[in-house]
């Protein structure tokens, strides 16, 4: 069985006479160890997505499961096997980069020590200045700690929601550069952006707009780079 199934899931904001429908019955499954991307722009529903697949949000209708678990009756077990960073730097920006690190671990009842194996890749670029409030860092830096957060209790599925959004090129390069190296780990990585050119680092993409998917494959079967890769998007957008 694939870590994370979804299927046929719909979501809704607002009242009956103004109702806005984000997600119009999504299904699609990533596998073990799979980069799996969805790309769209902003309004196609993928923030909605991640935070039903985080237990954040309940569906309207459909069901999403991780691991065997279902996200609405099982969210506990969930929250154990999941990892997410949010589109927003959400950390508590007047501690230190240690004691948010600190304070992850505590929440699942580990510790760095534990799991450095795993992060220490990217915990080690941020390790110089533990002693530096989180809000003082720059946004690569910010960046580079929320995974570190997300990934303390060594989830088996990492969701990403636009993580490279308002950072320079090159954190955004040593950024996928990571998840590559997540990926060699057997992390299940499910990550949302609205570039172009990072499709081509995933396994797999799902092109999204208005909440419906729009075509599902790798990104060379799509086409076969990111430039064209953009073309058939716009195309695929008009139809």
């Amino acid at each position: 069985m694939n870590p994370l199934i979804i299927q046929d899931v719909v979501k809704t904001y607002g009242t009956k006479t103004d109702k806005v429908t984000a997600l119009q019955g999504i299904s699609f499954e990533v596998g073990q160890g799979e980069l799996f991307g969805l790309i769209g722009p902003d309004g196609a529903g993928k923030t909605s997505l991640i935070r039903i697949i985080a237990t954040l949000l309940l569906p309207d209708s459909g069901f999403v499961k991780l691991d065997g678990f279902d996200t609405v009756k099982d969210y506990k077990e969930i929250r154990k096997r999941v990892g997410y960073m949010p589109g927003r730097f959400s950390l508590y920006p007047d501690l230190t980069v240690e004691e948010n690190i600190n304070f992850f671990a505590t929440i699942f009842d580990t510790t760095l020590k534990q799991n450095y194996d795993l992060v220490k890749e990217i915990y080690s670029q941020i390790e110089p200045f533990k002693d530096r409030r989180a809000g003082k860092l720059s946004g690569g830096m910010k960046q580079k700690l929320a995974l570190s957060c997300a990934l303390i209790h060594r989830p088996s599925v990492l969701l990403l929601d636009e993580p490279t959004t308002g950072v320079d090129v090159v954190s955004r390069k040593e950024f996928w550069d990571m998840l590559k190296g997540l990926k060699q780990q057997g992390i299940t990585i499910l990550v949302s952006t609205p570039y172009m050119d990072e499709a081509g680092r995933c396994d797999r993409i799902a092109l999204v707009q208005n909440g419906k998917v729009l075509s599902i494959d790798t990104p060379s079967n799509i086409q076969g780079d990111a430039e064209k890769l953009e073309d058939r998007f716009v195309e695929l957008m008009s139809i």
